[in-house]
């Protein structure tokens, strides 16, 4: 009885511990969210500036302006974080700017792991979607394709299903768009281009950018004012 006693407590710590873990880990990135206020601060918020933001696939382009141009774009992607945490920081990173338009590109990071399953994507998503319902109800959200790479294509199966999903979910919802980007990133025999990618066989080149460039921009300039 009293090893049943403690194997409970153990699990029920090491539940707790996740809980916390979970929780107080959403905050990593706070150094890099108090640069983007300051530089808010400085140079001011524009609804009509197209924000991008999300993972470390936004925060690398960095030809964004140049690409999108004359569309204006401001960056505020930030590496290596999961759709959660664009959440937890949506009041700091969206709200400010109060954007007319938002491409979005997140999910990778939620997935690159033996654990995780393509439907936690969707519940995440799910909750960014409430928060834009409730703070940001008129946003155009376009979210990019969670994306292919040589590094992560043993998990690029539970990714292509997350992408099924969110599709599925976004057709049924104004204002949000599933921008196909990753379709670009395979071949004719659905294996992922080897040219698009930087040495880490995980964040894209120039070449990859304006695949991603080709099938955006002109789906942006339907949407933005004139």
């Amino acid at each position: 009885m009293m090893k049943r006693h403690i194997y409970i407590s153990l699990f029920g710590l090491l539940i707790f511990s996740n809980f916390v873990y979970a929780q107080t880990d959403l905050n990593r990135f706070e150094s890099t969210i108090v640069k983007f206020e300051q530089e808010d601060e400085k140079d001011g918020c524009d609804p009509n500036t197209v924000l991008f933001t999300g993972s470390s696939s936004i925060l690398m382009w960095k030809s964004l302006h140049e690409d999108m141009a004359p569309i204006p774009a401001i960056n505020r992607g930030f590496g290596g974080s999961t759709i959660p945490e664009v959440t937890y920081y949506a009041d700091r990173i969206i709200l400010p700017h109060n954007p007319k338009i938002i491409v979005l590109y997140c999910g990778e990071n939620d997935l690159a792991n033996d654990e995780s399953k393509p439907k936690l994507a969707l519940k995440s998503f799910k909750k960014l979607h409430k928060w834009m319902r409730k703070n940001q109800p008129e946003t155009k959200v376009f979210f990019l394709a969670i994306k292919p790479s040589i590094r992560r294509w043993n998990y690029w199966g539970k990714m292509s299903e997350a992408n099924a999903k969110l599709k599925k979910f976004m057709s049924k919802k104004d204002n949000y768009f599933f921008v196909d980007t990753a379709s670009l990133m395979l071949d004719e025999d659905g294996v992922v281009l080897q040219d698009i990618f930087i040495k880490d066989n995980l964040h894209m080149n120039a070449k990859g950018y304006e695949l991603w460039t080709k099938l955006l921009k002109p789906i942006l300039e339907e949407h933005v004012d004139h």
